[in-house]
């Protein structure tokens, strides 16, 4: 074939496989594109999906959280008390100023200062939970602008999905603006309450300053130009006086709704006091050496303490708030009245209990004489006449005092003169006009001497209860009880006095409305940092520092009366105590130690400084007592000895009575007492005869007359020794010939007794028993 028609026909062939493969290339990319097609929606629909349970997570959430975060029924529920309370108290200050009192004003600050700390409170938590719920919303908001359709596609499943969480997220929104309207409109109240607070706490102190000062103003005429007071007057004001008390009751309940758990604290108080001391009574009377009723050193507690309860726990009640409302003291005093009148009804004589029911008298008396504000002549006659005889009975009962018909402690004869001048102060003030003065000095004089004779009973049924519970544990062994009860009565009396005498002035000077001027001259005397060096401190830390250390000084001297110790140095069969109680007195000085100087405010790294410029001074001059410090401190873990041993140290011998921190105290057989420092117990030779058992040997000297027969005699000795139930059976006695003077025989008799305390009542029992047996054997001794 020609060339020519070689290339034409390849041109052909080319030609035709060109139509065929154009054709299946474009079938190929239609069917990818087809695929294409199929694959995008199915993406979609899980993207949407997805999108729809993630948006159902987060809604579910803000749901929950929308009802917990705005739960404000019981805000709602106390708010409406607290805003009647602050119109009540807005009433008494603008229409009943002219017949409301000082004290009356004083409990309005302390519910106004309560309200307001209630009120802050809330003003908090609502911010709170407002700022909670706009960060909901904003989450809420961002569901819509994000992924959810606004209409979807209902038939479809994932339609009808997403159409039911549009419907659950309206309800969300709903509610979320429900609980922002309600939290908005529960913000603006409150903080129309604590504005109101705010001003009503000026008004308060605006009105208790004006009082002060008339209180040393002449508000009245002199009573000797006193004239009688309008009826209609007297019936209008008797009207406002009237209406202001309905009024107050109801703060009165919301001041006792406030401090419930004081009532629970008081009942949690008596229930504690009536049961430890009635289970006391009931254990020492249950003891075989338990003293009869009359021996016992009771004047106010009894085995069914009620009345005694009822006065501890009145006495301290009005200290468990220190800014109490007047009314609630006023209450507690009269139940304090009640309780002290059955109490020293039974325990005071005749004579004496009238001085009592006068004191009653003229409390009551003298509070609703001087309730009045503003008093006819007639009504100042009648309290002059009473403040007369409050003198009176003032000046009686100090005579009593001094007779000691009616013993009381040594702190309320000086609050019985307080009481004779308040009166004569107040009859003076009524005289000359001053009226307001004459009923602070009148309450005052009657309540601080009712206040102080509840605390001297208060003080004396304390004491008594610590003896009794020291008698039970000394009885808890069968054991006599053999205390020192005025030994332990002053110093548990002196702190307990201390700590009386301290609340009655804090008590003393409110009624005098002095208390608040004293608080801040003395919060700023004892707060206020003084600095030496680069070390602050204060009065006050330094004050509650040896405070402290006093305390546990007096706990450890006598926290062993406790644990059965007792003063008494015959008693036939002294105990052996271990050395744990010197160690319970170690911890105690420690412990206190310690908390005195985490109270002092002292930087620790301070202290590590004075501690170890005290150490070079104990190394130059205090050896010898830190010595006997550190001494009784290894006695405590060697015990070589215990409390009740029979020691014979540095050629002195007893029993040990005490082992001290620095110093320990034997009992000689003579009765005498002997210190022993503790460095020389550790470092000298000290013998112990009681360390494992009270056996000791005992010699006894005989001289037998010439002729007597030698072993009849040695007999007749063993046996009267054998007889004697206070020897050692298990060792016979020896009886040794010691000496031959001619026909005379001197005999050394060897025997063990079980008791080293009994060593010279055994040796007469037992010699007297072989000159009996002796004589009726016919045998003598020279």
């Amino acid at each position: 074939m020609h060339k020519p028609a070689l290339g034409a026909l390849c041109w052909v062939i080319l030609c035709a496989l060109s139509v065929l493969v154009r054709p299946n290339t474009a079938t190929a990319q239609d069917s990818t594109k087809t695929r294409a097609v199929e694959v995008a929606p199915a993406a979609g629909a899980q993207d949407a999906a997805q999108r729809v349970e993630q948006a159902y997570l987060v809604l579910g959430r803000i749901s929950g959280a929308v009802r917990r975060g705005a739960d404000t029924d019981e805000l709602a529920e106390e708010l409406p008390p607290v805003e009647a309370n602050l119109k009540t108290i807005r009433q008494n200050l603008t229409q009943y100023s002219s017949v409301i009192n000082l004290k009356q004003v004083r409990m309005f600050e302390v519910l106004l200062t309560d309200m307001q700390t209630q009120l802050g409170t809330w003003r908090t938590e609502l911010a709170t939970k407002g700022t909670r719920l706009t960060r909901m919303q904003r989450q809420l908001d961002s569901l819509t602008q994000h992924g959810l359709p606004a209409q979807p596609d209902t038939a479809t499943a994932l339609g009808r999905t997403t159409a039911r969480l549009q419907r659950k997220q309206q309800r969300a929104r709903l509610l979320l603006a429900r609980n922002q309207k309600t939290v908005t409109q529960l913000q603006t109240r409150v903080s129309d309450g604590y504005i109101q607070s705010l001003e009503l706490q000026d008004e308060a102190r605006e009105q208790s300053r004006r009082f002060s000062r008339r209180t040393w103003e002449p508000g009245n005429e002199p009573l000797w130009r006193a004239s009688a007071a309008d009826a209609a007057q007297q019936a209008a004001t008797g009207q406002l006086v009237r209406e202001s008390y309905a009024s107050q009751r109801r703060l009165l309940m919301y001041y006792f709704g406030q401090n419930w758990y004081f009532g629970v604290w008081m009942a949690v108080l008596g229930a504690g006091f009536f049961l430890w001391v009635f289970r006391n009574f009931r254990h020492v009377n249950q003891a075989a050496a338990a003293p009869a009723p009359d021996e016992q050193p009771f004047r106010y507690l009894r085995p069914v303490p009620i009345a005694g309860t009822l006065v501890v726990v009145f006495s301290i009640a009005p200290f468990f708030d220190l800014n109490p409302p007047a009314a609630y003291t006023d209450l507690l005093e009269l139940l304090l009245l009640v309780a002290l009148s059955v109490l020293l009804g039974r325990c005071w004589p005749r004579g004496q209990f009238g001085y009592w029911l006068g004191i009653v008298g003229l409390f009551l008396g003298l509070t609703f004489a001087y309730a009045t504000n503003n008093p006819g002549a007639g009504l100042r006659w009648a309290m002059l006449l009473l403040n007369v005889a409050a003198v009176a009975l003032g000046l009686g009962f100090r005579r009593r005092l001094q007779q000691g018909l009616l013993p009381q402690a040594a702190f309320v004869p000086p609050v019985v003169v307080l009481f004779i001048v308040l009166n004569a102060l107040a009859a003076l003030c009524n005289l000359t006009g001053r009226l307001s003065l004459a009923k602070v000095f009148s309450s005052t004089g009657i309540l601080g001497l009712t206040q102080i004779i509840a605390l001297s009973v208060f003080v004396r049924l304390l004491t008594e209860a610590f003896h009794l519970q020291m008698q039970r544990s000394r009885l808890a062994g069968g054991a006599a009880a053999r205390f020192n009860f005025r030994k332990i009565e002053q110093g548990l009396r002196q702190v307990l006095s201390v700590l009386v005498c301290g609340l009655w002035l804090m008590t003393f000077t409110a009624n005098l409305n002095i208390f608040r001027p004293l608080y801040r001259f003395l919060d700023q005397l004892l707060t206020t940092p003084h600095y030496l060096g680069s070390i602050a401190f204060s009065v006050g830390n330094i004050g509650l520092f040896f405070a402290i250390l006093y305390i546990s000084v007096l706990l450890q001297r006598y926290v062993g009366h406790f644990f059965g110790e007792t003063d008494d140095e015959f008693t036939a069969d002294p105990d052996r105590k271990g050395s744990w109680l010197v160690a319970i007195r170690l911890v105690l000085l420690a412990v206190g130690f310690l908390l005195a100087t985490m109270a002092s405010g002292l930087p620790l790294d301070k202290i590590t400084i004075v501690v170890g410029a005290l150490g070079v001074g104990v190394g130059l001059g205090l050896q010898n007592i830190i010595n006997n410090l550190v001494s009784g401190v290894i006695l405590i873990f060697e015990r070589p000895f215990q409390v009740g041993d029979f020691i014979e140290v540095t050629g002195k011998t007893g029993r040990v009575k005490d082992i001290g921190i620095r110093a320990s105290k034997l009992i000689s057989p003579s009765g005498s007492e002997i210190i022993v420092p503790n460095g020389d117990l550790l470092s000298g030779h000290v013998i112990n005869w009681t360390l494992t058992n009270n056996h000791i040997r005992v010699e006894l000297g005989l001289k037998l007359a010439p002729g007597t027969d030698l072993e009849r005699a040695k007999t007749i000795i063993g046996e009267e020794i054998l007889h004697n139930p206070n020897t050692l059976h298990k060792i016979a006695p020896e009886i040794l010939l010691s000496g031959v003077n001619g026909q005379v025989y001197d005999l050394k008799v060897l025997f063990w007794i079980n008791n080293i305390r009994q060593e010279q009542v055994l040796k007469s029992e037992i010699l007297a028993g072989i000159y009996q047996r002796f004589t009726q054997e016919g045998l003598n001794l020279n």
